[in-house]
């Protein structure tokens, strides 16, 4: 007798898949240039624009993917009445900002 394995395929939660979503970030930057994030715009599907302050920036960290320097933040925002954690990502030669991924 013949038993079929089955395929345990791991898939991630859809959250932790990267969005991509772009942002109009307002920030503030110090006398040493370190960037600290403090609200942002972003477009629903519905063409509304919705306004987020960011409660806490929790990590920065600087990332090189094939040549293409963005810089990294994780931070704590709520959204639709819900505490998110959120993954920024500044492209530090075309200065876009962006969701990344949702954390949370």
């Amino acid at each position: 007798m013949k038993r079929e394995m089955k395929e345990d395929r791991h898939t991630e939660p859809e959250e932790f898949q990267p969005v991509n979503i772009p942002v109009q970030m307002f920030c503030a930057v110090d006398r040493t240039g370190v960037i600290t994030p403090l609200q942002f715009r972003y477009e629903l599907p519905d063409h509304r624009v919705e306004l987020v302050k960011i409660e806490k920036t929790l990590s920065r960290d600087e990332k090189n993917y094939v040549g293409i320097r963005e810089k990294q933040y994780i931070c704590s925002a709520v959204m639709d009445r819900c505490r998110r954690l959120l993954e920024f990502r500044y492209d530090v030669e075309s200065q876009r900002w962006r969701i990344f991924q949702f954390l949370s």
